[in-house]
Protein backbone atom coordinates (compact mmCIF):
# COMPACT_ATOMS: atom_id res chain seq x y z
CA UNK A 1 0.00 0.00 0.00
CA UNK A 2 1.12 3.76 -1.04
CA UNK A 3 1.93 5.57 2.26
CA UNK A 4 1.58 9.20 2.83
CA UNK A 5 4.70 11.59 2.89
CA UNK A 6 4.65 12.61 5.99
CA UNK A 7 7.00 14.38 8.92
CA UNK A 8 8.67 16.18 5.86
CA UNK A 9 9.19 13.11 4.24
CA UNK A 10 10.91 15.45 1.46
CA UNK A 11 13.72 17.13 4.28
CA UNK A 12 17.06 18.12 3.97
CA UNK A 13 19.20 15.91 5.35
CA UNK A 14 23.21 15.81 6.55
CA UNK A 15 25.20 13.09 7.82
CA UNK A 16 28.76 12.36 7.45
CA UNK A 17 30.10 8.46 6.56
CA UNK A 18 32.75 6.38 5.23
CA UNK A 19 32.95 5.95 1.35
CA UNK A 20 35.16 3.01 1.71
CA UNK A 21 32.21 0.71 2.27
CA UNK A 22 30.74 1.87 -0.89
CA UNK A 23 30.99 -1.82 -2.14
CA UNK A 24 30.91 -3.42 -5.80
CA UNK A 25 28.11 -4.23 -8.10
CA UNK A 26 28.30 -0.18 -9.27
CA UNK A 27 28.62 0.82 -12.77
CA UNK A 28 31.83 3.00 -13.25
CA UNK A 29 30.89 4.29 -16.59
CA UNK A 30 28.55 2.59 -19.23
CA UNK A 31 27.86 -0.81 -20.24
CA UNK A 32 26.25 -2.61 -17.18
CA UNK A 33 22.87 -3.53 -16.29
CA UNK A 34 23.77 -4.59 -13.17
CA UNK A 35 22.32 -2.40 -9.92
CA UNK A 36 24.37 -0.29 -7.50
CA UNK A 37 26.08 -0.97 -4.46
CA UNK A 38 25.19 -0.63 -0.63
CA UNK A 39 26.27 2.35 1.03
CA UNK A 40 26.04 3.75 4.68
CA UNK A 41 22.23 3.75 6.26
CA UNK A 42 21.38 7.94 7.33
CA UNK A 43 17.72 6.36 7.31
CA UNK A 44 15.82 4.64 9.45
CA UNK A 45 13.29 2.66 7.45
CA UNK A 46 16.31 0.06 6.89
CA UNK A 47 15.66 -1.26 10.66
CA UNK A 48 12.67 -3.45 9.50
CA UNK A 49 14.38 -5.31 6.49
CA UNK A 50 17.27 -7.47 6.38
CA UNK A 51 20.23 -5.65 4.94
CA UNK A 52 20.79 -8.45 3.05
CA UNK A 53 17.43 -7.42 0.88
CA UNK A 54 18.58 -4.02 0.78
CA UNK A 55 19.43 -2.72 -2.81
CA UNK A 56 20.57 0.83 -3.67
CA UNK A 57 21.46 2.57 -7.25
CA UNK A 58 23.05 5.87 -8.06
CA UNK A 59 23.05 8.40 -10.82
CA UNK A 60 25.72 10.68 -10.03
CA UNK A 61 28.97 12.84 -11.13
CA UNK A 62 32.46 12.54 -9.52
CA UNK A 63 35.28 15.11 -9.97
CA UNK A 64 38.88 14.15 -10.60
CA UNK A 65 41.30 15.22 -7.68
CA UNK A 66 41.50 18.66 -6.69
CA UNK A 67 42.55 20.24 -3.95
CA UNK A 68 40.05 22.20 -2.46
CA UNK A 69 38.17 24.56 0.62
CA UNK A 70 34.89 24.99 -0.84
CA UNK A 71 32.36 23.83 -3.28
CA UNK A 72 28.92 24.71 -4.52
CA UNK A 73 25.81 23.70 -6.29
CA UNK A 74 22.23 23.50 -6.95
CA UNK A 75 19.39 21.22 -7.29
CA UNK A 76 15.54 21.50 -7.21
CA UNK A 77 13.37 19.59 -4.60
CA UNK A 78 10.80 16.58 -6.29
CA UNK A 79 8.17 14.99 -4.20
CA UNK A 80 7.28 11.47 -4.66
CA UNK A 81 4.49 8.88 -3.97
CA UNK A 82 6.82 6.49 -2.27
CA UNK A 83 6.26 3.24 -0.63
CA UNK A 84 7.49 2.07 2.73
CA UNK A 85 10.97 0.09 1.60
CA UNK A 86 12.39 2.81 -0.90
CA UNK A 87 13.66 6.17 -0.49
CA UNK A 88 15.31 8.81 -2.76
CA UNK A 89 18.03 11.57 -2.49
CA UNK A 90 19.38 14.09 -4.97
CA UNK A 91 22.77 15.32 -3.09
CA UNK A 92 26.02 16.34 -2.98
CA UNK A 93 28.88 15.76 -1.09
CA UNK A 94 32.47 16.60 -0.63
CA UNK A 95 35.44 13.83 -0.07
CA UNK A 96 38.93 13.42 0.97
CA UNK A 97 41.55 10.64 -0.38
CA UNK A 98 41.40 9.28 3.17
CA UNK A 99 37.92 8.19 2.37
CA UNK A 100 36.42 10.61 4.42
CA UNK A 101 32.73 12.28 3.13
CA UNK A 102 30.27 14.78 4.33
CA UNK A 103 27.19 14.73 2.34
CA UNK A 104 24.09 17.12 2.17
CA UNK A 105 20.75 17.51 0.23
CA UNK A 106 16.90 16.33 0.23
CA UNK A 107 15.93 12.91 0.91
CA UNK A 108 12.18 11.41 0.25
CA UNK A 109 11.62 8.38 2.32
CA UNK A 110 8.13 6.25 2.26
CA UNK A 111 7.65 5.33 5.72
CA UNK A 112 6.53 6.90 8.50
CA UNK A 113 10.01 8.29 10.04
CA UNK A 114 13.25 9.64 9.21
CA UNK A 115 16.45 10.05 11.03
CA UNK A 116 19.83 11.58 10.20
CA UNK A 117 22.75 10.65 12.51
CA UNK A 118 25.12 13.27 12.38
CA UNK A 119 27.83 15.40 14.42
CA UNK A 120 26.90 18.37 12.82
CA UNK A 121 26.20 21.51 14.77
CA UNK A 122 23.45 23.15 14.02
CA UNK A 123 23.99 27.03 14.10
CA UNK A 124 21.22 29.04 16.66
CA UNK A 125 18.77 30.77 14.61
CA UNK A 126 19.49 29.34 11.62
CA UNK A 127 16.45 29.08 9.47
CA UNK A 128 16.60 25.37 8.44
CA UNK A 129 18.00 22.68 10.55
CA UNK A 130 18.66 18.75 9.24
CA UNK A 131 15.19 17.12 9.38
CA UNK A 132 13.36 20.05 8.27
CA UNK A 133 10.54 19.75 5.51
CA UNK A 134 11.15 21.34 1.92
CA UNK A 135 8.45 22.15 -0.54
CA UNK A 136 8.80 20.28 -3.69
CA UNK A 137 9.64 22.51 -6.76
CA UNK A 138 11.67 24.60 -4.61
CA UNK A 139 15.74 25.35 -5.61
CA UNK A 140 17.96 24.43 -3.10
CA UNK A 141 21.55 25.59 -3.52
CA UNK A 142 24.18 24.35 -1.09
CA UNK A 143 28.03 25.53 -0.30
CA UNK A 144 30.42 23.83 1.61
CA UNK A 145 33.21 25.75 3.02
CA UNK A 146 35.91 25.32 5.37
CA UNK A 147 36.34 28.00 8.21
CA UNK A 148 40.62 29.77 7.37
CA UNK A 149 40.18 30.27 11.24
CA UNK A 150 38.28 27.45 13.03
CA UNK A 151 39.29 24.87 10.35
CA UNK A 152 36.10 23.74 9.97
CA UNK A 153 33.76 22.72 7.61
CA UNK A 154 30.93 25.53 7.39
CA UNK A 155 27.77 24.22 5.20
CA UNK A 156 25.49 27.34 3.63
CA UNK A 157 21.90 26.79 2.31
CA UNK A 158 19.48 28.76 0.40
CA UNK A 159 17.66 29.23 -2.76
CA UNK A 160 20.15 30.27 -4.94
CA UNK A 161 24.00 31.25 -4.82
CA UNK A 162 23.17 34.95 -3.81
CA UNK A 163 20.76 34.22 -1.19
CA UNK A 164 22.52 31.89 1.12
CA UNK A 165 22.96 31.46 5.16
CA UNK A 166 24.93 29.30 7.14
CA UNK A 167 23.13 26.90 8.60
CA UNK A 168 25.96 25.38 10.79
CA UNK A 169 29.26 23.53 10.43
CA UNK A 170 31.04 19.76 11.16
CA UNK A 171 34.37 20.47 13.60
CA UNK A 172 37.52 19.87 12.07
CA UNK A 173 37.95 17.30 15.22
CA UNK A 174 36.05 14.81 13.18
CA UNK A 175 38.31 14.74 10.27
CA UNK A 176 41.91 13.63 9.39
CA UNK A 177 42.66 14.93 5.95
CA UNK A 178 39.22 17.00 5.64
CA UNK A 179 40.64 19.03 8.42
CA UNK A 180 43.09 20.08 5.38
CA UNK A 181 41.08 20.05 2.38
CA UNK A 182 38.53 18.37 0.14
CA UNK A 183 39.72 16.18 -2.81
CA UNK A 184 36.74 15.27 -4.78
CA UNK A 185 33.25 16.36 -4.84
CA UNK A 186 29.76 14.05 -6.15
CA UNK A 187 26.67 14.92 -6.98
CA UNK A 188 23.36 13.60 -8.22
CA UNK A 189 20.74 11.02 -6.97
CA UNK A 190 20.45 7.68 -5.67
CA UNK A 191 18.15 5.07 -4.39
CA UNK A 192 17.55 2.55 -2.16
CA UNK A 193 14.69 -0.10 -2.06
CA UNK A 194 13.78 -3.78 -0.83
CA UNK A 195 14.81 -6.05 -3.53
CA UNK A 196 10.86 -7.26 -3.47
CA UNK A 197 9.94 -4.00 -4.87
CA UNK A 198 10.47 -1.74 -7.94
CA UNK A 199 13.00 0.77 -7.64
CA UNK A 200 11.72 4.01 -6.99
CA UNK A 201 11.68 7.43 -8.86
CA UNK A 202 14.93 9.74 -8.75
CA UNK A 203 15.15 13.07 -9.31
CA UNK A 204 12.06 14.36 -11.29
CA UNK A 205 11.27 10.99 -12.66
CA UNK A 206 12.22 12.17 -16.05
CA UNK A 207 15.45 9.66 -17.61
CA UNK A 208 18.25 11.58 -17.81
CA UNK A 209 20.02 12.03 -21.28
CA UNK A 210 22.71 14.09 -23.41
CA UNK A 211 20.00 14.79 -25.71
CA UNK A 212 16.45 16.39 -24.73
CA UNK A 213 14.01 16.22 -27.63
CA UNK A 214 11.88 19.43 -28.31
CA UNK A 215 8.83 19.87 -26.46
CA UNK A 216 9.86 16.97 -24.04
CA UNK A 217 10.71 17.75 -20.26
CA UNK A 218 13.90 18.45 -18.63
CA UNK A 219 15.05 15.88 -16.39
CA UNK A 220 16.34 16.16 -12.69
CA UNK A 221 19.29 18.61 -12.90
CA UNK A 222 22.71 19.75 -10.98
CA UNK A 223 24.12 23.26 -11.85
CA UNK A 224 25.88 26.15 -10.72
CA UNK A 225 28.93 23.58 -9.73
CA UNK A 226 31.97 25.37 -8.47
CA UNK A 227 35.18 24.51 -6.41
CA UNK A 228 36.74 26.84 -4.33
CA UNK A 229 40.22 26.95 -4.43
CA UNK A 230 42.43 27.54 -1.15
CA UNK A 231 43.28 30.82 -2.36
CA UNK A 232 39.47 31.85 -2.57
CA UNK A 233 38.87 31.76 -6.36
CA UNK A 234 36.38 29.56 -7.69
CA UNK A 235 36.97 27.36 -10.73
CA UNK A 236 33.55 25.40 -12.28
CA UNK A 237 33.35 22.13 -12.77
CA UNK A 238 34.99 20.87 -15.99
CA UNK A 239 36.22 17.43 -15.30
CA UNK A 240 34.71 14.73 -14.20
CA UNK A 241 33.58 10.73 -14.29
CA UNK A 242 30.48 9.05 -13.59
CA UNK A 243 28.82 5.90 -11.29
CA UNK A 244 25.77 4.66 -12.89
CA UNK A 245 23.41 1.65 -11.93
CA UNK A 246 19.98 0.29 -13.48
CA UNK A 247 20.56 1.83 -16.77
CA UNK A 248 17.43 0.63 -17.68
CA UNK A 249 15.81 2.91 -14.93
CA UNK A 250 18.07 6.26 -15.05
CA UNK A 251 20.42 8.12 -16.37
CA UNK A 252 22.93 10.87 -16.84
CA UNK A 253 23.58 13.38 -19.65
CA UNK A 254 25.57 16.75 -20.54
CA UNK A 255 22.74 18.59 -22.21
CA UNK A 256 25.27 20.51 -25.61
CA UNK A 257 25.56 23.85 -25.70
CA UNK A 258 24.46 23.63 -21.43
CA UNK A 259 27.68 23.82 -19.85
CA UNK A 260 26.45 24.70 -16.40
CA UNK A 261 23.81 21.74 -16.60
CA UNK A 262 24.82 17.95 -15.48
CA UNK A 263 21.08 16.07 -15.23
CA UNK A 264 20.05 12.89 -13.95
CA UNK A 265 17.78 10.50 -12.39
CA UNK A 266 14.65 8.22 -14.03
CA UNK A 267 11.29 6.94 -13.87
CA UNK A 268 12.30 3.93 -11.78
CA UNK A 269 10.47 0.46 -12.06
CA UNK A 270 13.44 -1.85 -12.29
CA UNK A 271 13.33 -5.29 -10.33
CA UNK A 272 16.34 -6.62 -8.97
Amino acid sequence: MDSKLCFGMVVLCITTFIIGEVQAREVRGLGSQQPGGKFSDFDAWTAFANPDDILTARSVYFTTNHDFTGFIGSMTVYNHNLRRGQMTRSYISIQSNANEEIVAGWVGVGCPNSECRTEFVPKQGAYIAPGAPLDAGNHLTLKFLKDVNTGDWKLYAGAGINFLSEIGHFPKSLFTQLAVQANHAEFGGSVKFINSMASPPMGNGVFARDIIPAGQPWPAMMRDLFYVRPDGVFISVNSYNYRLGYLNCYGLGKPFGRDDHFVYGGPGGCLS
